[in-house]
């Protein structure tokens, strides 16, 4: 006879992480300096060209983005903590982690374009659930090595066991994540670049990289609450 799932979900994380955003700001130094690499790369890669190249650009600019990812993961989660973070004490730990973070953005990186890949050779739609699935199993990798003290070998493991143990608490974690990914902070920006009568692409990429590094930030604090929250909250008795 199966046993009644216990898991809680804190919706409030979602309302207090704005709280803590607005009081560490310089949760989005690292995504935004990310991002404008980002689009620096993409303005010479319109002449280098693509092929085996662009691929590898791709691949490296995704690192970067998920270690500033990792750096802001642990502001956030001093944020929690302390109230404010210090950007210089962060940046000192991420620099100590820095080894476990790349390690465990690379390995996500790996997972998920291997999902790529093989959504390219499936029908639309299988491929757009297999990279969610793919996003879904590795919520947590970055969040293991730049705050739960894990090797950056072991954060993808500890990430699916995470999920296992609290399966609509990475499901909200992740849709919350994806939708404001790919769909809010890019109309955000479309909007603001219309609405300004902008006409520069260059100006619009770094409109673009600044509404991004906004909504990582934002994910990143929330992702250390629940990270946090999911590793150490005892289970329940039976």
């Amino acid at each position: 006879m199966m046993r009644p799932s216990s898991e809680r979900i804190d919706l409030t994380v979602y309302l207090r992480a704005f709280g803590v955003f607005v009081r560490n700001p310089t949760v989005i130094v690292l995504p935004l300096l990310a991002g404008v690499i980002g689009v620096l790369v993409g303005q010479l890669s319109d002449v280098g060209g693509g092929g085996i190249l662009a691929s590898l650009t791709t691949f490296l600019l995704l690192l970067i983005q998920l270690f500033a990812l990792g750096v802001a993961i642990i502001i956030g989660d001093m944020g929690w903590r302390r109230g404010t973070a210090s950007f210089d004490d962060a940046w000192q730990d991420a620099r100590t982690k820095g080894r476990d973070i790349l390690f465990a953005a690379f390995g996500f990186t790996f997972v998920l374009s291997i999902a790529q890949y093989a959504g390219t050779i499936l029908p639309g739609f299988i491929g757009i659930v297999l990279l969610a699935i793919a996003v879904y199993a590795l919520i947590y990798t970055i969040a293991a090595a730049s705050i739960g003290g894990i090797p950056g070998s072991a954060a993808i493991s500890v990430s699916i066991e995470r999920v296992r143990s609290a399966p609509m608490t990475a499901a909200l974690l992740t849709v919350v994540t994806l939708v404001l990914m790919l769909y809010v902070a890019r109309n955000l920006d479309l909007l603001v670049f219309e609405s300004l009568g902008v006409t520069s692409p260059l100006i619009g990429s770094l409109l673009d990289a600044l509404f991004q590094s906004i909504v990582t930030g934002y994910i990143a604090i929330v992702m250390a609450k629940v990270y946090t929250d999911v590793s150490f909250t005892p289970p329940p008795r039976w």
